[in-house]
């Protein structure tokens, strides 16, 4: 078949555009330092690319949501240390005054050191990460504790009839303290703060059912089966109550598997056998009203509290391990998966140099031949 100078003039520049084509595709790869940089440039492997590309976003977000539930967890993990060193200095000292020689004195000085303990747990089941608190479940914006409830007991030795109750009155008024209201007649009584010691009022008139305010809390004793007697004693407290709900803040870990990063306060400060806050409450009181009994109940109140934060923080352990293990998984697949990734959609920089150059000196080549075909036929017709 003979070949006319059209077809190779036109095979020549078919070439030449190929070779053009060829090099923007060199010279792009090298500037995105990616060999694949649209479906069309290899559809199989920019499909296979979308694959890794959404294994990697699915890991980097299990990946930053297993972080922060490490961080909270650990944050938790202290805590709950915290308290569990406290509740074995509040029981030791609850063996220690259980003896019949100490004396009320004693016990009140010790009490002062069993109302920090009290301060210091409620403020650790108040901690917040980053501005929300960690055991509230998913309440993180208030306390998970809060001074709004009151409770009232009546004295194991009155020889009266009289009952006590105790309410809220103004939440903002409120202190953790306990108060004895103490009665020097059958019509007059006097009110006591037992954690300071100070007096609150004296020679207040005693009406049965007829509330009366202090500091917070609203007070009615009423006569029961007889009015109460000269001596005796009532006891007011305000109290903390649980704020938070029971849920749980889980992360994800993988395909339908979660991991709980919280321990709602329900769970460990005011449940779900002991209430901590509770017990060290009534050591306290045993304490400054000078109650063996009291005392020798609070042993066993501790060591179930204690328990029950040991278990917590175990479970809490448990939990920072096998988000460890996720992380480390997460790690490596993301490491393979990248790894992958780059074999199918990055340029090798030294081979795709080495084909823009032989490229470059092909379309030079071709583009010369072209030259000296339209010359010699120049040549041809000026003849």
């Amino acid at each position: 078949m003979r070949v006319t100078d059209r077809q190779h003039v036109d095979a020549l520049l078919a070439a030449i555009q190929g070779y053009r084509r060829d090099i923007f595709d060199r010279q792009e790869q090298i500037a995105s330092g990616k060999r694949v940089n649209r479906p069309s440039d290899d559809p199989a492997a920019y499909q296979r690319i979308e694959q890794f590309r959404y294994v990697l976003k699915t890991a980097n977000r299990r990946r930053t949501s297993v972080e922060e539930g490490q961080r909270r967890l650990t944050v938790s993990d202290g805590v709950l240390d915290s308290t569990s060193n406290l509740l074995q200095r509040g029981k030791e000292l609850a063996i220690q005054q259980r003896s019949d020689t100490n004396t009320a004195t004693e016990r009140t000085n010790v009490a002062k050191e069993v109302h920090q303990l009290f301060q210091q747990v409620v403020s650790l089941a108040n901690t917040e990460m980053n501005g929300r608190s960690l055991f509230a479940g998913f309440e993180t914006e208030t306390d998970a504790f809060a001074l709004d409830a009151a409770s009232a007991s009546a004295s194991s030795s009155n020889t009266g009839g009289a009952t006590v109750s105790a309410s809220v009155a103004s939440a903002s008024a409120l202190q953790p303290h306990v108060y004895e209201i103490a009665f020097t007649s059958s019509t007059q009584f006097d009110i006591t703060d037992l954690t300071t010691g100070q007096l609150v009022s004296s020679g207040n008139t005693y009406t049965s059912g007829s509330p009366f305010s202090f500091n917070g809390l609203s007070v009615t004793i009423t006569n029961g089966s007889g009015p109460p007697q000269t001596g005796d004693r009532f006891y007011v407290r305000s109290e903390y109550s649980y704020q938070g709900d029971d849920n749980s803040i889980a992360v994800e870990t993988g395909d339908r598997e979660t991991v709980a990063t919280n321990v709602p306060g329900s769970q460990v400060f005011s449940g779900p056998t002991a209430n901590v806050l509770t017990v060290l409450q009534d050591f306290h009181q045993a304490l400054v009203t000078n109650d063996e009994a009291g005392i020798e109940t609070a042993i066993g109140q501790l060591d179930a509290a204690l328990t029950q934060v040991t278990n917590a923080r175990t479970e809490v352990g448990a939990r920072i391990k096998r988000l460890d293990v996720v992380r480390a998984s997460l790690d490596l697949l993301s490491l393979n998966t990248e790894s992958l990734r780059s074999d199918f959609e990055d340029a090798d920089f030294a081979r795709v140099a080495s084909e823009l150059a032989a490229l470059q000196t092909q379309l030079e080549a071709s583009m010369a031949t072209l030259t000296r075909h339209f010359q010699t036929s120049l040549l041809d017709f000026l003849r």
